[in-house]
């Protein structure tokens, strides 16, 4: 890892640009939204083109930037939940090793799987919620608080629905037993999407090293995860904070599964006439009929890999 001149000028614009989308969701808008999901993707970009420095220094002025406009508080959730994860995850998909290592030639490198970037990922964005959910008291408290918050919403947006007190301790329950894995998998989808457009965007530009990953055929999560997962819904059920904490591993890795569910969709449709109306099909019924993200799940718990791209192009410093 080298600070020079320039890593550290794109570290600053990239952090800087990160702070702003993650402040835009003070906005509630639609676009703010939109570019709140966004956040991880300057970090991403620079960490990729310019190399793990500016990749540290847009992480760290992100992080600044946020607290000083908005509170330490929001930084902190911010840096946790895209900012940190997104300098880990470039660092990762930065990181190769001679492939005589490994008893290959000596021309090619080897570099880290896009399904061991994933599962740590997976890993850190749960740990990030553990530690989220500490701070701030995760519990049936604030799980009523957050379904009072939708109750209202609703009823601003329609005048005429009223919900019954027991709609709302449905609802509350609901919170207490989805929220902790439903929010690490949100997060989990987000940050390979961004991640996605980052290696794209950072490949047009012709300043990314590693070479172009075939994600429909290497979007797999490791075999490892499998156990993990396994043993994290079997305490999940226990309940209490430890509960929590194993349901948000669980949704983490289970977001990290579904998505290699898809990808085996598209890998396994490849050269086939009817591909279109089959992806286009698959789709529409995510849209219409949730249950059917079930059936994607199961196809990547069913299908680990943990193919690397090579090179044979010299190593860089990273």
């Amino acid at each position: 890892m080298k600070f020079d001149g320039t890593s550290i000028g794109v570290g600053i614009l990239a952090g800087l640009a990160a702070a702003l989308m993650s402040a835009g969701v003070i906005a509630q808008s639609g676009v703010a939204m939109f570019l709140y999901f966004l956040t991880p993707l300057p970090i991403f970009i620079a960490a990729l083109g310019w190399g793990t420095a500016a990749g540290l220094v847009s992480a760290v002025v992100a992080t600044i930037a946020v607290a000083l406009v908005a509170a330490p508080m929001a930084a902190l959730l911010v840096a946790l939940t895209s900012i940190l994860p997104a300098a880990t995850g470039a660092y990762l998909a930065g990181l190769a090793r001679p492939a005589e290592e490994m008893g290959g030639p000596s021309d090619t490198l080897v570099w880290y799987p896009l399904s061991d970037i994933i599962f740590r990922l997976a890993l850190m964005v749960a740990a990030s919620f553990i530690i989220i959910g500490i701070i701030i008291g995760f519990g049936e408290d604030l799980a009523r608080e957050v379904a009072n918050a939708i109750v209202t919403s609703v009823s601003q947006a329609n005048p005429d629905f009223t919900a019954s007190s027991e709609m709302r301790d449905n609802l509350a329950s609901f919170m207490v037993a989805a929220l902790p894995a439903i929010q690490p998998a949100t997060c989990l989808i987000v940050l390979i999407a961004n991640l996605y457009l980052a290696l794209r965007l950072t490949a047009l530009s012709g300043r990314l090293r590693r070479p172009r990953d075939d994600w429909p055929a290497t979007l797999r999560m490791p075999r490892a995860a499998l156990a993990v997962l396994a043993v994290c819904l079997v305490v999940a059920f226990i309940g209490g904070g430890i509960g929590h904490a194993a349901a948000a591993v669980a949704g983490a890795l289970s977001a990290g599964f579904l998505l290699a569910g898809f990808a085996m969709m598209h890998y396994r449709t490849r050269g086939a006439p009817w591909r279109p109306f089959a992806l286009w099909l698959a789709y529409l019924a995510v849209v219409l009929f949730a249950f059917v993200l079930f059936l994607f799940l199961i196809a990547g718990l069913f299908d680990t890999s943990r193919n690397a791209p090579v090179s044979k192009t010299s190593p860089k410093s990273n």
